[in-house]
């Protein structure tokens, strides 16, 4: 039998690295990724320096590449992987330490990461951390073998270990390729990828990251891998997180990307452990603009995909990568339209991440050789020059049909030779679009706000910083000119009237004023942009008690039942509970929740025992999706005393939150019922499109950038924005003068629920798992409420004068009885006495 100690194993590995030295990496100094512009590119591929017989991209073609990469204006690189493999692209290879010896030596590797830093240009490498290459010491020894230390290493799917997880296949030149996924339930491959990732973050090991790589994009990342005994342990929070804490601990600014295994996901799910995500339905979304020159997907996936961006991080943008048909080629080949597609890239609210040869035009399409060859057309030699030769890259010799098929030509005008310094070139207007969004803080860090216009060909938006500059940017994707009148009447021009000034070509165009803002006119060319400097102020989202904004005040500081004491499992500024609010009303219960809700289908759970007879062990049989979720729940067990009857289940997809009511009855079937939906970050509760004859609301703004991180939960009380929700007592089988039991806490839609619970579970508990026992957490998870208005301390159920005669009784000792004394502590801390008297009025006023 294997033993696998792997939950204490896998959280050890982080805890061992915490006593690491935290310093800050000296390399490139500290900036934040919206500073930043991305270059990606394949080594073999890239740049040759030694003239070798297939000339295949090399460490010192890199290191001379760096002046083109500089000029071009590029602060940060990320290359497929280097490590031993025998395919060109590397990405089944072998031990992560080692370097492949076609690329060069490791100095050679390090000179090129010391020659990057010193021109302000980050390193980042890509890893294949799931599985291991057959040409290794782990698979010689443990295929066929059960009795190899190895065994439990690597995911034998039977006892003879001769079935696996992998693949062989043929690699470009012929050669086999074997691959076999690591079972990361197991404490020894943890550790080992673990360890080679960290060699490259401080490569002679002095505790000072500075001669080390900036960080990794980490391949075909999931949530939870879909096959094998939990997923070969290959998922978010068994070895995702602690894995990014060993990185941290060595290196504090050390930055991943994962690449979503999902591309119609945003990648946001992944986030609690990496810095970011490629924008995947962003990047078709563009390719579906240019290819049908119509502007409306670029509007409604741009604010889907912002809507799933957490506060303070970033997605990275693409429009092309190394997996995908080259995007020129998916334009028609058209270097013009081409031109259009970087300035949707470059203007957008993405730190761009720009794929080697995309910018000067390169073609390619998706071949059939029967081998990895197939993708050798995206993935071409990059041209430097106009006639093939040094310093390019020769690999693609060794399979001859790609190169017999090869899409570039000798003095086909897709090189750096053929256009730098041509006016209008591709290369420059590249050059042009990056220095632009470098010298302009709008278009690196400013909020992005739509404007409607009279031109379907058309995308345009303003940028904003606050304080500091606005931008109006227009996109043209037709081949026919037109004038195209902007509606910006939902903005506000401070003083009236604002220069408008056109960022290209330095330009004063007509003024923008209060008359004209709604009808405000450019004549655009044939597949064209505009970048327009002005000063707006974008439309204010309208301020509510059901808006989620300011949400201890809008309920009431005195309403405040829980604060978090655990730091999130689901990510900083993603999905978390700081505190819980909760006010009676005349007609229903008021709930404020501070925290975040990630709109990627994360469900807030809300329980609420308001009658006897619920479930104290949840009973989900024969409840399916939609929502996605709640079906998970069939198990978990509750604190004694504690049976819920109604489950109310709010969750969000990308703009849009959906808010569904669940009978829990203590025997029988499980009903629900649809309340409707609403919009996040709309200002309002509302629902629509449901069963909601009471008016239950549910707003959420997604804003809150403070409050519990995933280390500590020290902010918890900071934070301000979250969700606000009003239950009608109908709806949740209570009235005003009863009382009721509640919890709330969040789940992931594959059913983990996770540590952000209110009441808390206490420190030091992290993910929960499915259906957890809350029995073994500290303290109870519910919170016992008297459905009383807030200062009716004779509990008649109105605010009058009468409560004012009888909270001043209670504070000069003429009135002890205890409901009353318990009325008048408004601020529950076991006294009523004069630090009552505030929240009292403000309760009166309310």
């Amino acid at each position: 039998m294997r033993q696998r100690g792997w939950r204490s194993a896998v959280w050890g590995l982080a805890a061992l690295v915490v006593g690491c030295s935290r310093v800050n990496a000296g390399g490139v100094p500290a900036r934040p990724v919206t500073d930043e512009v991305f270059y990606q590119f394949m080594p073999i591929a890239w740049r040759d320096s030694d003239n070798d017989p297939e000339r295949f991209g090399d460490f010192n073609g890199m290191t001379a590449s760096l002046d083109y990469l500089e000029q071009l204006g590029v602060t940060a690189v990320w290359m497929t992987p280097i490590f031993p493999s025998a395919a060109y692209h590397s990405y089944q290879h072998g031990p992560g330490d080692q370097l492949n010896s076609r690329f060069g030596t490791e100095a050679q590797f390090l000179n090129f990461v010391q020659q990057a830093h010193a021109r302000g240009i980050k390193v980042f490498v890509d890893f294949v951390v799931y599985g291991i290459s057959h040409n290794s010491t782990w698979f010689s020894s443990a295929y066929n073998n059960p009795a190899s230390p190895y065994d439990s290493w690597l995911a034998f799917t039977n006892a003879a270990n001769t079935s696996y997880l992998g693949s062989v296949y043929n690699t470009w030149n012929g050669a086999s390729v074997g691959f076999i996924h690591w079972d990361l339930r197991t404490a020894g491959p943890r550790q080992l990828v673990a360890d080679w990732a960290l060699k490259w973050l401080d490569p002679d090991g002095d505790g000072d990251p500075s001669d080390g790589i900036d960080g990794f994009r980490l391949d075909h990342v999931w949530e939870q891998y879909g096959s094998g005994p939990n997923g070969w342990g290959y998922n978010l929070h068994d070895f995702w997180v602690p894995w990014h804490a060993a990185l941290r601990a060595r290196n504090p600014n050390v930055f991943t990307f994962a690449e979503q295994a999902d591309w119609g996901i945003t990648g946001v799910s992944l986030m609690p452990a990496f810095d970011s995500a490629f924008t995947k339905p962003w990047e078709f979304a563009v390719r579906d603009a240019l290819s049908s020159e119509t502007a409306a997907g670029l509007y409604s996936q741009t604010a889907a995909t912002l809507a799933q961006q957490p506060p303070g991080r970033a997605f990275l943008g693409i429009i092309g990568d190394h997996d995908v048909d080259r995007v020129t080629s998916v334009l028609g080949g058209s270097l013009t339209k081409a031109r259009v597609a970087a300035a949707i890239h470059l203007t957008s609210p993405f730190p761009p991440v720009i794929y080697f040869g995309d910018e000067i035009g390169m073609l390619g399409t998706k071949a059939n050789y029967g081998s990895d060859a197939n993708d050798i057309p995206l993935r071409e030699p990059f041209k430097w020059n106009a006639v093939a030769g040094p310093p390019m890259t020769n690999y693609w010799i060794l399979n001859s049909q790609a190169y017999s098929n090869r899409f570039s030509q000798n003095n086909d005008g897709r090189s750096v030779q053929e256009q730098t310094g041509v006016s209008g070139s591709l290369l420059e207007t590249y050059r042009q679009l990056i220095a632009i969004r470098k010298a302009h803080v709008a278009l690196r860090t400013g909020s992005y706000h739509p404007v409607t216009n009279n031109n379907t060909r058309v995308w345009s938006f303003v940028r904003h910083a606050p304080g500091q500059q606005s931008l109006l940017v227009a996109v043209r994707i037709r081949n026919t000119t037109a004038t195209v009148t902007f509606n910006l009447a939902g903005f506000t021009i401070p003083g009236g009237t604002t220069t408008v000034t056109d960022v290209i070509t330095g330009q004063t165009l007509t003024p923008m004023t209060n008359a004209n803002k709604s009808a405000y006119s450019l004549s655009m060319g044939v597949y064209s942009y505009r970048i327009l400097a002005l000063n707006v102020e974008p439309p204010a989202v309208p301020d509510g008690p059901d808006d989620g904004v300011n949400v201890p005040a809008d309920v009431g500081a005195y309403t405040l039942v829980a604060t978090q004491d655990s730091p999130t499992s689901l990510g900083d500024n993603i999905s978390e509970l700081n505190q819980l609010f909760v006010r009676p009303t005349l007609t229903g219960l008021r709930i404020g929740l501070t925290g975040n809700l990630c709109p990627d289908a994360t469900g807030l759970c809300v329980l609420i025992d308001s009658t006897p007879g619920g479930q104290n062990v949840l009973n989900f049989s024969g409840v399916s999706p939609p929502p996605g979720g709640p079906q998970h729940l069939a198990g978990l067990r509750l604190d004694g005393g504690f049976e819920p009857n109604t489950l109310l289940f709010v969750n969000a997809v990308g703009t849009t939150l959906y808010v569904d009511q669940f009978a829990l009855p203590p025997s029988g079937p499980v009903t629900k019922v649809y309340r409707g939906q609403g919009t996040v970050g709309s200002g309002v509760g509302t629902l629509s499109g449901g069963t909601n004859p009471n008016g239950m609301k549910v707003a959420i703004n997604n804003t809150n950038a403070a409050g519990v991180t995933s280390s500590s939960a020290a902010g918890a009380d900071t934070a301000r924005n979250g969700l606000d929700l009003f239950l009608p007592y109908p709806d949740i089988g209570a009235a005003l003068g009863g009382q009721l039991r509640l919890s709330v806490f969040l789940m992931r839609p594959t059913g983990h629920v996770s540590n952000q619970w209110l009441p808390p579970v206490g420190p030091g508990l992290g993910h929960l798992g499915v259906a957890p026992d809350m029995t073994v957490a500290p303290g109870d998870q519910f919170a016992s409420i008297v459905l009383r208005l807030p200062g009716d301390i004779n509990a008649d159920n109105v605010l009058d004068a009468a409560d004012s005669a009888a909270f001043v009784a209670v504070l000069l000792g003429l009135e002890t009885s205890p409901p009353r004394v318990a009325a008048a502590d408004m601020n529950r801390d076991g006294t009523a006495d004069g630090a009552d008297v505030q929240l009292f009025v403000a309760a009166l006023s309310d």
